[in-house]
């Protein structure tokens, strides 16, 4: 039960993104994870379709390039790359959250820079 004022912010990657799979993965693989992103992503946007009438905005949120276990095999480019502590992740995303509202809903919102990541 959804209650009034009530924001839906799903934590999401900017792997789900198509577009970028193109320019990011050049070569392909890790399909798991770009797979699973990009289904979840589409379950946000169901969502948000399913909510507008009562309200609620729908929004996925990609926090940013995390210092974490998952990022490791990166770490080498953590730092050209600007990776920052998931503390500072978890700041953007709650930032985002915050103003979300229903002008946004649906949307795929990089929280690095509050720009739309095309799907």
């Amino acid at each position: 039960l959804l209650k009034e004022g009530c924001k839906i912010a799903m934590i999401t990657s900017q792997g789900g993104s198509i577009d970028w799979r193109t320019t990011q993965n050049p070569n392909g693989g890790d399909y798991g994870h770009h797979m699973s992103r990009a289904a979840f992503n589409i379950a946000g946007v169901l969502m948000a379709e399913e909510l507008k009438a009562e309200g609620f905005p729908v929004v996925m949120l990609h926090p940013g390039f995390n210092r974490t276990g998952m990022t490791a095999k990166f770490s080498a480019i953590w730092d050209i790359e600007g990776a920052v502590d998931p503390a500072v992740g978890a700041m953007r995303v709650l930032h985002e959250a915050i103003k979300a509202d229903m002008t946004k809903t649906g949307s795929f919102i990089n929280c690095e820079d509050g720009l739309l990541i095309p799907w």
